[in-house]
């Protein structure tokens, strides 16, 4: 008759937990332990993702306020560069036709402050307004003196 050998217990399977009892080495991680990770990740994630989207934001904003006052900028130095009669700089309120590709509007006002600004010494003041279109909400906005034949002293 062959002898039989005795029943060995492999240990990966089974493993002696300090003399109390037999149980199985943990291999993966339970459902209540995923369902935790996952509620805290969620609760981290809230307030990050609040975070970044006020981030944008602001980026958007501040793209926005930085083209609107470079437009202003450009139109200021193009009114400083025009004569002083030029029909452009006119007293009255002009909306600039020059920046079809931009989605604002532009907007000279130009006052006689001083004179009749035709002939003589005048003071014209001339400001450029810059507004998204369709709003009236001012995004930027400069003003600008001009002068003719404006004799100091005595």
């Amino acid at each position: 008759m062959p002898t039989q050998e005795p029943l060995r217990i492999s240990a990966p399977l089974l493993k002696l937990s300090y003399g109390r009892r037999w149980h199985r080495p943990r291999q993966a991680f339970t459902l209540i332990e995923l369902i935790m990770t996952m509620v805290v990740l969620g609760i981290m994630a809230i307030p990050l993702a609040l975070l970044v989207s006020q981030h944008l934001e602001s980026v958007l904003q501040s793209q926005d306020h930085t083209l609107a006052v470079n437009l202003a900028r450009f139109e200021m130095e193009m009114v400083n560069n025009m004569n002083y009669t030029d029909p452009k700089i006119a007293v009255g309120t002009h909306l600039s036709p020059d920046y079809p590709a931009y989605n604002y509007d532009v907007t000279r006002t130009v006052a006689c402050i001083q004179g009749d600004c035709t002939i003589g010494e005048s003071l014209k003041r001339v400001t450029v307004t810059v507004t998204k279109k369709g709003s009236s909400a001012v995004s930027a906005s400069l003003a600008t003196y001009l002068v003719r034949n404006i004799t100091y002293g005595i």
